[in-house]
C-alpha cells in the first residue's frame, strides 16, 4: 500500500514538472531585446524602401517579446534624438558669415542695453522699480542758469563742443561761482590755476549737483574728477550739518575705481578741497581710501570712527561688505571711474549713479 502511494505521488510530480517545462520562455537580456528590435525596424524600413513585390518576399522577423514593464515605454529607437535633431537643423541651416554674425551680435547687444535699463540696478530691474524724480539735494542754480533760454544753452554747448542727450537736461555753467560752491573750494581752485571750468565741467557739474543721473565721457586730463568729487564734498557736508554722523555710520557717497593708483589719486584729490573746509569752520568730513595692499585694520579704525566718503577698488570693497565691516544703507551717490577706447584712441569715462539704493 505504501509503495502503491508513493509510485502516485512521483506521477503526479513529473506531470507537473512537465506542465512546467511546456510553460517556460527563455529570458532574452534587455541588450539583446534591443538589438532585435533595432533589426525588425531596419528590416521593416528596408522593406517599405523596397518595391512592393521585393518586399513581399522578404519575411519579417517576428518582434521580441517584452517585459509587462516595458510594454507601455514608447519606442526610444523610433525616434531620433535631441542631438540628432539639432545636427539636422544645423547642417539645413543656411551658412552665416563672420561678418553677419558679428552683426547679428551687436544688434543684440543693443536690443539688452534699452532706454528702460540703463542706469538701474539689477535689483531694480527685477523689481521694475523707476525713478521718476531726481535726489533731492539743497543746491539750487542762480535764478540766470533756471532762467536761461534753451537756444542759447545750446549754442553754449555748441560754442563748448559739448554733446548732451537726456530730458530737461540742466543749462552750462561758465563760471565756478555759478554753482554757489563754498568759498574755501573756491579759493582751493584759484590756489591750483583752475580759472575756469573745462567743457565737462561746465555741463557735468550742474547736472550732478542737481542731483540727476549722469554718464560723463572726456579725454584724460579735461577735469572729469572734479565733476563728482565736488559734489560728493557738498553732499557729505550738507548730510553732516543736518545730522552728524555717528560711529560705525557712512559713507554717504562712494567713488569706485578700476586701480589702486586712480583711487590714491582721487583720494588725495578729496584731501586737498576738506583740508580748507575743515579750517573754515566747516564740520569734520572723513574720507576712507579702501584699497588693497593696505593693511585692512587702519581701514577699519577709520570705518569705527564712521566715514562720509568712501574711495574704493572693486575687490577690497567687495571683501568689507562680504565680512559685515561697512554697509551702504546710508549711501546716496555712487560713482564709478573707468578708461576705454574709443575710435582708437583712450578716453576716461566717468559714471555718476546718483541716487542708487544698495
Amino acid at each position: 500500500m505504501a509503495a502503491t502511494a508513493a509510485s502516485s505521488t512521483a506521477a503526479a510530480a513529473a506531470a507537473s514538472n512537465s506542465d512546467e517545462e511546456e510553460d517556460y520562455e527563455e529570458y532574452i537580456p534587455v541588450a539583446k531585446r534591443r538589438a532585435m528590435e533595432a533589426e525588425r525596424l531596419r528590416q521593416l524600413r528596408l522593406a517599405k524602401s523596397a518595391p512592393s513585390s521585393a518586399a513581399s518576399t522578404l519575411p519579417l522577423p517576428p518582434p521580441p517579446p517584452l517585459l509587462p514593464a516595458q510594454a507601455s515605454v514608447p519606442d526610444a529607437a523610433a525616434k531620433p534624438s535631441l542631438l540628432v535633431k539639432a545636427t539636422q537643423l544645423k547642417r539645413e541651416a543656411p551658412e552665416v558669415t563672420a561678418t553677419e554674425q558679428r552683426i547679428q551680435q551687436e544688434k543684440e547687444v543693443i536690443e539688452n542695453l534699452s532706454d528702460n535699463k540703463s542706469l538701474r540696478s539689477v535689483r531694480e530691474i527685477a523689481k521694475g522699480i523707476i525713478y521718476t524724480e531726481p535726489i533731492q539735494t539743497g543746491w539750487k542754480p542762480p535764478l540766470r542758469l533756471r532762467h536761461m533760454p534753451l537756444a542759447k544753452a545750446n549754442e553754449l554747448r555748441r560754442k563748448w563742443h559739448i554733446i548732451v542727450d537726456g530730458d530737461d537736461v540742466p543749462p552750462p555753467a561758465r563760471d565756478f561761482r555759478d554753482l554757489r560752491l563754498p568759498e574755501p573750494m573756491l579759493r582751493k581752485l584759484r590756489e591750483r590755476g583752475i580759472v575756469q571750468p573745462t567743457p565737462i565741467q561746465v555741463q557735468g557739474l550742474p547736472v550732478v549737483l542737481s542731483g540727476r543721473d549722469m554718464i560723463g565721457i572726456a579725454f584724460t586730463g579735461s577735469g572729469k574728477t572734479l565733476v563728482f568729487v565736488l559734489p560728493l564734498i557738498m553732499v557729505a557736508v550738507q548730510e553732516e550739518t543736518l545730522m552728524p554722523i555717528v560711529p560705525g555710520e557712512g559713507p554717504f557717497g562712494m567713488i569706485i575705481c578700476p586701480s589702486r593708483e586712480l583711487a590714491k589719486q582721487t583720494y588725495d584729490v578729496i584731501e586737498q578741497f576738506l583740508i580748507p573746509l575743515k579750517e573754515a569752520g566747516y564740520p569734520e568730513i572723513r574720507p576712507l581710501l579702501c584699497i588693497g595692499g593696505v593693511d585692512m585694520r587702519t581701514q577699519l579704525d577709520v570705518l569705527k570712527k564712521g566715514v562720509h566718503i568712501v574711495v574704493a577698488t572693486p575687490g577690497r570693497l567687495k571683501d568689507l561688505l562680504a565680512k559685515k565691516k561697512m554697509n551702504l544703507d546710508n549711501c546716496r551717490c555712487s560713482m564709478q571711474q573707468k578708461h576705454v577706447s574709443v575710435a582708437n584712441s583712450w578716453v576716461s569715462s566717468c559714471y555718476l549713479f546718483n541716487g542708487v539704493p544698495m
